[in-house]
């Protein structure tokens, strides 16, 4: 029950030593070997003193080899690993700030949950841990823990000797996590208890290993009695640590540790450590009772200031394929809403981790290659264009933008002898230049996972996905979307053609069906909420019985659900940044830097809901007010009509509304209206226009 998640193991086992130490009551495992005449022939030099150990390594006589490993030797580590410099080990040896006041060892109180933490990990055997090989009983009452030398020596030194490239960062991710997973899943849960980059330890292959054995988190779990002249805890920092380990009578949990893991997670691709605006200890421990996350997009944002020399940023491909949402949810405050290791390792797994390895959708969008067949050729039908959000690299600056336009076209889905054929959207990217493939690949990924999301009756449905080169638009080796077909069309065409048939039922179902699909996607979807980001009359098709489907997901974002959407971390943030339009809200242009544009949010969307309004309404000729018999015709007028789209673009930011009052009846006016507030979040939900509609 245990293994299948149906229950959690730490409700069944202890995740600790308990306190209740009696008298005498731990030793040393007795397979526990005492290296101290070995290691007498070694010579021994101190690498580390701090607060609660001092680190030794033993290196056999005439070793004069550096300490650790000083450049990136991984491709001649098997020449290199028996060399005499490689035959070391490492001794940790426990001291306790201030000691304790008992007098014998029995009484202790350390030194028993130093025993029984020993003999907990004595036996723990996994790549991704660092070996436990004996003691070295030389050292008096607290002897040295003998363990394996990693020649590159904790992940904070290694991580300056090699330059990570993005297979390498998910290489650490899946390492840390399956060293996580071991610990967590054995029959007695262990917690490692005391994740940092610090104590995530390197051999010479360049593989990861949690260090087991901490300490300063044995020292923790003393009693309050104990009589210490300088309590453990003051030498933990909170800066990697949970909310309730903050608490008294604390312990370390599985869950506690996969927080820890995002925060290492998010040092790995920022070279930002939590809080890296806080130096003072009591000032992190504030910002953690007060819910204040470690890092969030701010950080990136302002990664420079903050002291990173990284590049990476809002744009990067840790953030769109998805990897900083599972990192936010590392950092839920309720500690049984995180992700396990398990799961973590479960995304992981959906990740390239080579060159070779191409990403691999959900297993719940078919692969429809062979499938799909255009008869007609490829007549395109409609097509999109946005700029490359760049990744943050010196690389980048000062490049000519990358546009990446996107196509499709109709095609038709063969599904077998018994069943009709269908009518299908077949969408590519279109391009020619080679160096596209990995930006197109992360567009194609980013829009099948949102629309893998969405099942509701005013979005198109995805139907799969095809590798055949003829539906390619070019010689990228990018999959093409297969989406639903809604015959009808866009609102572009839709509207003109229809307006002398189409009843004032037929409106307002119009626009309650956009704004029903905006609600949709705005709230009442579990995994976040995704924001349009690019809402026109280009992005909605009507089917053949009339209803509207939002569609072109490729310039969305999606956000953490969150009582205040002003402060929602980013989940999936858009590899493309769409063209200005005429549609768009002012706020999309405020910020120009970095000639990038600021990500869409829900009122972004409820702007462009507005004009879309007017767009689908009917004008009465020379009349005020609505009379149901009188004459009507469909607006389809555009936004800011009378310009073309720079001078539309100029006129709003200049604060002009889209539409004048003569544009559409008094009722819709006043709903697109309140659309249009300049403050965005004093603009109505999705949900609130809903009511507004009903009640037209």
């Amino acid at each position: 029950m245990i293994r299948q998640g149906m229950i959690s193991a730490a409700a069944v086992t202890p995740l600790r030593p308990a306190t209740n130490i009696t008298p005498g009551s731990a030793e040393w495992p007795d397979k526990l070997e005492d290296y101290s005449s070995s290691l007498a022939q070694y010579s021994k030099e101190l690498i580390s003193n701090k607060s609660m150990a001092d680190v030794w390594i033993y290196r056999i006589q005439g070793d004069s080899a550096p300490t650790l490993l000083q450049a990136d030797e991984r491709k001649n580590f098997d020449q290199l690993k028996n060399d005499d410099r490689l035959r070391r080990f490492v001794v940790k040896v426990p001291r306790l700030p201030g000691g304790l006041s008992a007098t014998s060892p029995e009484d202790d109180q350390f030194l028993q949950l130093l025993r029984l933490a020993v003999k907990e990990r004595f036996d723990l055997d996994h790549e991704n841990l660092v070996e436990l090989i004996g003691l070295d009983r030389s050292y008096g009452r607290y002897p040295g823990i003998v363990l394996e030398y990693c020649p590159y020596g904790d992940l904070t030194h290694y991580k300056r000797l090699i330059v990570p490239y993005e297979k390498d960062n998910q290489r650490y991710l899946r390492e840390i996590s399956q060293g996580l997973q071991y610990l967590h899943n054995l029959p007695s849960v262990v917690t490692h208890g005391d994740l940092t980059p610090d104590n995530i330890l390197v051999d010479g292959q360049g593989t990861l290993k949690l260090s087991i054995l901490s300490f300063a988190r044995v020292a923790a779990s003393l009693p309050a009695s104990s009589q210490v002249a300088v309590r453990p805890d003051n030498y933990i920092s909170a800066r990697y640590s949970s909310p309730e380990l903050l608490a008294d009578s604390s312990r370390a949990s599985p869950e506690s540790d996969i927080w820890s893991f995002g925060c290492v997670a998010f040092w790995i691709y920022t070279d930002l450590h939590p809080y890296p605006s806080l130096k003072k200890e009591h000032d992190i421990v504030r910002a953690i009772e007060s819910e204040v996350l470690p890092n969030d997009m701010d950080s990136i944002r302002n990664i420079e200031d903050l002291g990173s020399h990284l590049r990476t940023g809002a744009d990067s491909p840790w953030i769109t394929d998805g990897t900083l949402s599972h990192i936010l949810r590392c950092w839920d405050p309720n500690a049984k809403a995180r992700p396990s290791a398990s799961d973590i390792l479960k995304y992981l797994g959906r990740l390239p981790n080579t060159d070779m390895v191409r990403w691999r959708p959900p297993s719940s969008v078919p692969d429809l290659t062979g499938a799909v067949q255009t008869p007609g050729g490829r007549n395109i039908i409609g097509w999109s264009a946005g700029t490359w959000r760049r990744i943050y690299t010196r690389r980048a600056q000062n490049k000519t933008p990358d546009i990446i336009k996107l196509w499709w076209w109709r095609g038709v889905q063969s599904r077998g002898f018994f069943r009709k054929n269908v009518d299908v959207i077949v969408k590519s990217a279109k391009s020619d230049k080679g160096e596209f493939e990995d930006p197109v690949q992360q567009v194609y990924r980013h829009e099948l996972i949102l629309l893998n999301q969405m099942k509701h009756a005013n979005i198109v449905s995805i139907l799969g996905f095809t590798t055949d080169p003829t539906h390619l638009g070019s010689h990228l080796k990018v999959p093409a979307l297969v989406i639903e077909y809604c015959a009808r069309g866009r609102l572009r065409e839709y509207c003109p053609s229809n307006q002398a048939i189409m009843s004032e039922t037929d409106r307002i179902n119009l626009i309650r069906g956009i704004s029903q699909a905006l609600k949709y996607i705005h709230d009442e979807i579990s995994e976040g909420s995704i924001v349009h980001g690019n809402l026109s009359m280009d992005s909605v098709v009507v089917d053949a019985t009339g209803t509207p489907k939002l569609t072109n997901f490729e310039f969305s974002c999606q956000y953490q659900h969150t009582d205040n959407p002003l402060r929602a971390q980013v989940l999936h943030a858009p590899p493309l940044a769409s063209h200005p339009t005429r549609w768009d809200a002012p706020e999309l242009f405020q910020d120009v830097s970095d000639s990038r544009a600021p990500f869409p949010t829900r009122y972004t969307d409820l702007w462009s809901l507005g004009s879309l309004f007017v767009f689908v309404s009917r004008v009465i000729p020379q009349y005020k007010n609505p009379v149901i018999n009188c004459p009507k015709i469909f607006s389809c007028k555009l936004p800011y009509a009378q310009s073309e789209l720079p001078g539309a673009i100029a006129r709003l930011i200049n604060g002009e509304k889209p539409y004048t009052e003569g544009d559409c009846p008094d009722i819709i006016r006043n709903l697109a209206s309140s659309l249009w507030e300049d403050i965005p979040y004093q603009r109505p939900s999705a949900s609130k226009i809903l009511e507004m509609i009903e009640s037209l």
